[in-house]
């Protein structure tokens, strides 16, 4: 099977009512003993791609209240408006009854959208495909999700192999799935929140960082092949970090965008 197979298989939902889905949370696509939080919001997402008006993810933001563990989840929609062009909605994921993650979505449909387009910056200058780094795969060092993806780092962003003595916080490096095959919507929203956190190319493997909110924007279906990934932190304050990511296709169009808010939490 395929891993874009296998990925759409772990965001699968059943309707059981009229707003209301089930879940089952995999350990395929987790970091330590919890879900990586793109990939439950790409749950979410799949679940109001089922239920509203319209199908693709435009925006979404999440507020991770608990620890989303592997196993059965509950997910609730709450219709909030729905016009020609979006529909908007407010979401729940619960587990044995408690709230897990609260997120509002926004979804569009891109094959019917039209208007300006216009760059007013150029997609980000890369190392070459070829003379950048796959970061090697170490049980208990990555995260599992780590196995389904390929993330070749250039060679300003190696972060797991050199000094620390650099302000750099930011990361540059291809992604795609490890077996090559396309990236659609849904794996976008995971891809926006599965970079190595970039302060570790700043601090090294300083403790966890564990996030708190993410807001995704979904700008349009990428092309096939690599897809360019930046990652980057410019502030800390009192061990609250922002981590901002865009993502941009083979044909120089960005996709998406994402920000998130999280804790800094150092190991002692």
């Amino acid at each position: 099977m395929s891993i874009y197979k296998k990925f759409n298989e772990d965001i699968s939902v059943i309707k059981v009512s009229d707003r209301n889905f089930t879940a089952n949370i995999s350990e395929n696509w987790s970091i330590g003993q919890t879900a990586n939080g793109g990939y439950s919001m790409a749950i979410i997402a799949k679940a109001c791609s089922e239920y509203l008006n319209h199908e693709d993810p435009l925006v979404l933001s999440a507020n991770y209240l608990e620890r989303v563990e592997f196993g059965p989840a509950d997910i609730e929609i709450f219709k909030i408006s729905s016009s020609k062009s979006t529909s908007t909605a407010s979401i729940t994921l619960k587990q044995k009854g408690i709230i897990k993650i609260f997120a509002t979505a926004t979804f569009t449909d891109f094959s019917k959208m039209k208007g300006i387009n216009e760059k007013l910056r150029e997609e980000p200058i890369f190392d070459s495909y070829e003379d950048c780094i796959q970061v090697p795969y170490k049980e208990g060092f990555n995260p599992k999700l780590d196995k389904n993806l390929e993330k070749k780092y250039c060679l300003d962003s190696i972060w797991w192999d050199k000094p620390n003595d650099t302000n750099n916080a930011c990361l540059n490096l291809y992604m795609g799935w490890k077996d090559g095959g396309r990236v659609d919507l849904f794996g976008l929203i995971l891809f926006l929140d599965a970079t190595t956190p970039p302060i570790f190319n700043k601090m090294g493997t300083v403790g966890w960082v564990p996030t708190l909110t993410l807001t995704s924007h979904i700008r349009n279906l990428p092309k096939p092949g690599p897809l360019k990934v930046i990652a980057k932190t410019e502030f800390i304050t009192n061990n609250y970090i922002e981590e901002d990511r865009e993502i941009w296709d083979t044909e120089g169009n960005l996709v998406g965008q994402s920000k998130q808010l999280a804790k800094l939490r150092i190991k002692k």
